[in-house]
């Protein structure tokens, strides 16, 4: 694969004295859609902080693209309450990572966060303080935060966690439509296992008796899930849609 945007040697995380991946290794193109599943406890969360910088493998290496920038989207429920912040200062944070450090936010800037604000559908909760949104409102301002500066890699941790069935849906929409106008790399980790499976074109299942990492239709075979997970079942495909059901 010619100029892949992330690549995997024999990577390794955990922490001192507990591994908590087999070697992982992997060529992801630009523009995929890389899922990671996994029970708790696998290493989900571990991994995409690596891949991120903000721990160190405990084997192997990672490369990403030179030049690439980053957006990220933590876990809704760490976020810190206390603080102080509104909905309008959160997203002026996140131009700021897109400018140089003596440029000041444009009006321009100012539009497209309102814009941005508009399609998380939270324009009316501009002022609010973030500690006083709801889950679902809070999550679409950390979406909208880690995206406004237009990075080329947008790595989330369950980012549907808080949203309701709708604007999930309408979430997938958005984010094609970010990929198909700007060749956007999505990481993403999600519970709903059946939900992630349709939605990527590549899988790491994490396990604690194994990893699988390669594309879907690759990984999607019942005897890789069932040894990573470590629960029998079965695997089908139904109105052309992946369906994993545990026995």
């Amino acid at each position: 694969m010619q100029n892949p945007i992330l690549q995997l040697q024999d990577l390794v995380v955990g922490f001192p004295g507990r591994v908590l991946t087999s070697p992982l290794s992997l060529q992801l193109p630009v523009g995929a859609r890389l899922g990671i599943i996994g029970g708790n406890g696998s290493g989900k969360t571990t991994l995409l902080k690596t891949l991120m910088g903000l721990q160190a493998p405990l084997e192997g290496s990672f490369r990403w693209k030179p030049g690439s920038a980053f957006g990220y989207v933590p876990q809704e429920s760490h976020v810190d309450p206390l603080f102080p912040l509104s909905v309008d200062d959160l997203l002026k944070m996140g131009m700021l990572q897109g400018l140089s450090r003596f440029r000041k936010i444009s009006k321009s800037n100012k539009r497209a966060g309102q814009a941005m604000l508009e399609e998380m559908e939270i324009l009316h909760r501009q002022e609010a303080l973030v500690r006083d949104l709801s889950g679902g409102e809070r999550q679409r301002a950390l979406i909208a935060r880690a995206w406004i500066s237009k990075p080329q890699i947008l790595v989330m941790d369950e980012p549907f966690a808080a949203l309701d069935h709708r604007f999930k849906e309408k979430l997938w929409e958005i984010f094609s439509s970010w990929q198909r106008d700007h060749e956007l790399t999505l990481l993403i980790i999600d519970h709903d296992l059946n939900r992630i499976i349709n939605q990527v074109d590549w899988l790491i299942v994490l396990g604690h008796r194994g990893t699988a990492i390669g594309p879907v239709e690759t990984i999607l075979q019942p005897e890789t899930l069932s040894h990573a997970y470590g629960a029998p079942l079965h695997v089908h495909r139904e109105n052309g849609q992946f369906q994993v059901h545990f026995l």
